[in-house]
């Protein structure tokens, strides 16, 4: 990470308590001064903000002699029954030793920019309280110290940020010089007593508000001279100010740059996702329609099939109804021979032995004729008007493209047959109780009788 470093040092007037008359951080040279006194640099645990107060300290102090000071916060370790807790001790030990380390990393620079550097560390719970025993202690004249955090810098910081730092522009003795800088820039200057003291106005016209000159071991040559050097250095707060502003118009130049190119890529990954999701959408669409039409042509097609089995179901009711109404009247046909018969077996007894004629019984039940030939059937078979037909008879009155029914001429509800088996039944025991005198016909006689019969039918 680059460090911002200051070649110009600042510097201002300041009072036993660290303040400055407006409280304006300022530059008065652009030349190191060579010190023969030792420069101390306060670190902490935080590296980088550390090496950047040391380099500064190396680059803008003229210091031939550094001596890095540390504050170590020791580990409070309670003792329980007169014994330590192993693991916070070990802790304790453990922090220590990295905070040693982290100085062997402040030395290493020092040796790096070839500088000679050594470390002095106290152990105190106030780092405030620490660094003021150790101005006392080593009668130090010369201290770096951070203002704030590098990350609360900003163009506009003219003061201190840090409370530590400024407890120690306030405790600290008058004798000690005091550089407080921040991110690579000096923010405060706390002058010592017997120091001369000159104090420029930083504003953003950036010109010489007053001087000021206290007792010291220095004197300013001549008023001439002091003019002369006053306006260089505003001339140089000056440049030094738009160098560092341009610089700071060109990074956020850069910032928006990069925001409005990032804006860009955002604008157009949602610009293909919508795109993406418009035609996902257009398919979806597009298959629900071909969904709905395949679901309509099933429904349309389920409805028909529905139609046509309720016509189905409502013809075989119309047949069922037909054929029971066939059975209602066969049973009772049926029960009407019974009692026929009963009637003929004893006309038969008493008739016995009589002659009679070739043909037919004269007391032949006409239920036993067929009303198309007018013969005792011997196939009775039940159509779809109710009555009892030969089976022949009705078959080729059918077969020759009739419709209608033989005997009431209304058309047929269907063409189907039904065996009359207690009809057949009925005539084949009135034929066999009367096979000694009913004769046989001629079958060539029984198809000519149809036939005339037939033919009789259509003419009526």
């Amino acid at each position: 990470m680059k460090l911002k470093i200051q070649e110009n040092v600042k510097m201002a007037g300041s009072t036993r308590d660290g303040g400055s008359d407006d409280g304006e951080s300022m530059k008065i040279s652009n030349r190191k001064v060579v010190m023969d006194e030792k420069i101390y640099v306060a670190v902490t645990k935080r590296d980088l903000e550390s090496k950047s107060s040391l380099v500064w300290a190396i680059q803008n102090t003229g210091g031939r002699e550094f001596c890095i000071v540390y504050v170590h916060q020791p580990v409070h370790i309670s003792i329980p029954g007169a014994r330590f807790h192993e693991h916070k001790l070990r802790r304790y030990r453990k922090k220590k030793k990295r905070a040693l380390n982290n100085l062997d990393k402040y030395l290493h620079i020092c040796r790096q920019m070839q500088v000679s550097a050594e470390t002095i560390y106290i152990e105190m719970d106030s780092i405030e309280e620490g660094i003021l025993q150790l101005i006392s202690q080593h009668g130090i004249k010369k201290l770096v110290m951070g203002a704030a955090a590098d990350r609360h810098y900003s163009m506009k910081m003219r003061d201190l940020q840090s409370k530590k730092a400024i407890y120690i522009r306030r405790e600290a003795p008058d004798t000690c010089h005091i550089w407080f800088p921040c991110n690579g820039y000096l923010i405060f200057t706390r002058e010592a007593r017997r120091r001369e003291i000159l104090y420029l106005e930083g504003t953003s016209s950036s010109y010489l508000s007053q001087s000021k000159i206290t007792k010291g071991t220095e004197r300013v040559p001549s008023s001439s001279m002091a003019k002369d050097d006053v306006g260089n250095q505003v001339a140089l707060i000056e440049a030094e100010r738009a160098k560092r502003e341009t610089l700071f118009e060109a990074s956020k130049r850069e910032e928006a740059e990069k925001s409005a190119i990032d804006a860009i890529k955002r604008a157009k990954e949602s610009e293909n996702r919508y795109l993406n999701e418009l035609k996902r959408r257009k398919e979806t669409e597009k298959a629900l329609k071909e969904a709905k039409e395949e679901l309509e042509k099933m429904r349309s097609e389920s409805e028909t099939r529905i139609a046509e089995s309720s016509m189905v179901i409502r013809e075989l009711q119309g047949d069922h109804c037909v054929l029971m109404e066939v059975l209602r009247r066969l049973g009772d046909e049926r029960e009407e021979l019974k009692i026929k018969l009963s009637k003929l077996s004893k006309l038969r007894s008493k008739r016995e032995g009589e002659e009679v004629s070739p043909s037919r019984d004269p007391e032949l039940p006409q239920y036993f004729l067929c009303p198309i030939t007018q013969d005792v059937m011997e196939d009775p078979q039940v159509a779809a008007d109710g009555f009892t037909y030969e089976g022949e008879a009705i078959r080729c009155w059918l077969d020759s493209g009739h419709e209608t029914s033989p005997m009431t001429n209304k058309r047929l509800i269907h063409t189907s047959l039904v065996p009359n088996l207690a009809l057949r039944s009925a005539i084949q025991e009135w034929l066999q109780d009367s096979s000694s005198w009913i004769i046989e016909p001629d079958p060539l006689f029984v198809k000519d009788l149809i036939k005339r019969s037939l033919k009789s039918l259509e003419a009526n």
